[in-house]
């Protein structure tokens, strides 16, 4: 008998198993060109053709069953010690971009947008690889390299279905010079992992790697049913979609081809997660992109005090801490300093979802039986009340996301649980910041 392939052995331990991240690493690291992304609209996970080579690349850099974090921190950080919440941390800052429109363009605060303009401005980057909306199909995003503003501009904020960043790198074999990358946190895992198996693409640098916080990811199906609450029957009618569109925290917002504008507030917008949340999402225990050179989410702290959005920025290393200087020295963003305790609280409920509820979901969900992801982390200490709610929320995930709890989403109004969600999140918030 023939030794399997390390694609056969991806898609037989990763994707089968149902630990796919949908980072689209293996596709972007394969030479032979040999993996693809099918049906991103749907499943969105990775196929192999029949042309591997066995350099197994897709195996090494995968982050979907595993991730060690202390080696990879110990190349990038040194011996700096990581906060058990926030990873590395250099300095942390509530920060937003100075121009206006730029500011209101992003998710939050404008923050990353704002220094990819700067560095391309100033020659030092010849482009940007992030996830941007389709060139061709403008309801969903894709990985792709922007190296103009207007692409840069145009692929400012989230946009919360699963997203192969990844697969992007593809169009890097042929590229030259320095390029920055922004991406969630199991997409920098496996670009990270890529990185230290020594795959460098001649002449091509890419820094600095900018984090996004992320809590989880969707199948697209929760944008399509949110749009059929609004009215629109089709992603193909929309000739525009964002999901922080307006005075933040913004709202998923779709624009018809006729030029009707529909929109629900993003906190209403939230109720699709416990439906359509990829489930490889529940294992995940990095929220705020700790392998990154710099982080950036939503300033919760400016939360309810009016205007426009804020950034949450954490400085990790040199690289990070000079890009950031520069911005706010030449005015391109501005700032005020943090302390780390003031960034674990403004996302307590977040930190407990992912420091806590993940480590308990891994051994819960692996006693049902599933396949769970391994990383080099310590678990946690746990009440005997928190490990009761962690019961009844896994359960919650499990039965929303079966095909009788999406089918009863269905049937609901637009802003049905959306109520019930913004109180969860409240309260959730607030017994957590009191730890």
């Amino acid at each position: 008998m023939s030794a399997k392939l390390p694609v056969e052995i991806l898609i037989e331990t990763v994707v089968d198993t149902g630990l796919c991240t949908r980072c689209g690493t293996c596709v972007g690291a394969c030479p032979a060109n040999n993996i693809a992304m099918e049906d991103p609209l749907g499943a969105c996970l990775p196929v192999a053709a029949e042309a591997c080579t066995s350099c197994g690349l897709c195996l090494e850099c995968c982050p979907g069953a595993s991730v060690d974090f202390a080696p990879l921190e110990k190349a990038l950080f040194g011996d700096a010690a990581p906060n058990r919440l926030l990873g590395v941390v250099r300095g942390a800052y509530l920060a937003h971009a100075s121009d206006a429109i730029i500011r209101r363009k992003g998710s939050s605060g404008g923050v990353v947008t704002a220094m990819l303009l700067d560095l391309v401005g100033r020659g030092e980057s010849k482009g940007a690889v992030l996830f941007a909306p389709h060139r061709e199909e403008p309801w969903r995003g894709w990985g792709q390299i922007a190296s103009s503003t207007e692409e840069i501009v145009a692929a400012a904020q989230s946009r919360y279905h699963l997203s192969p960043l990844n697969t992007a790198l593809r169009e890097m074999h042929d590229a030259k010079g320095d390029y920055a990358y922004v991406g969630l946190p199991c997409q920098i895992h496996g670009l990270r992992k890529l990185q230290a198996a020594g795959l460098v693409r001649a002449g091509v640098r890419l820094s600095p790697i900018i984090g996004i916080y992320c809590g989880n990811n969707l199948y697209y199906e929760a944008t399509r049913v949110m749009l059929r609450k609004l009215g629109v029957k089709r992603p193909e009618d929309v000739a525009a979609l964002s999901y922080r569109e307006g005075a933040w925290p913004g709202s998923f917002s779709a624009r018809t081809a006729d030029g009707v504008v529909r929109s629900i507030s993003k906190l209403d917008f939230n109720q699709v997660i416990p439906f359509y949340i990829n489930r490889r999402c529940l294992f995940c225990v990095d929220l705020t992109n700790e392998l990154a050179d710099l982080s950036a989410g939503d300033g919760w702290a400016k939360e309810g005090s009016g205007g426009d959005g804020w950034s949450v920025v954490l400085i990790r290393t040199e690289t990070g801490e000079r890009l950031f200087d520069r911005a706010v020295r030449s005015g391109v963003i501005e700032a005020e300093p943090i302390t780390v305790e003031a960034a674990e609280r403004m996302h307590s409920h977040a930190f407990d979802l992912k420091k806590t509820g993940s480590f308990l979901r891994l051994r819960l969900w692996k006693g049902w039986g599933c396949a769970v992801p391994r990383y080099d982390r310590s678990y946690p200490r746990a009440t005997a009340g928190r490990r009761l709610f962690e019961l009844v929320l896994s359960l919650q995930f499990a039965v929303a996301s079966s095909w009788v709890g999406r089918a009863v989403l269905r049937l609901l109004p637009a802003r049905a649980l959306g109520v019930f969600f913004r109180l969860l999140r409240k309260r959730w918030m607030r017994s957590t910041a009191r730890r």
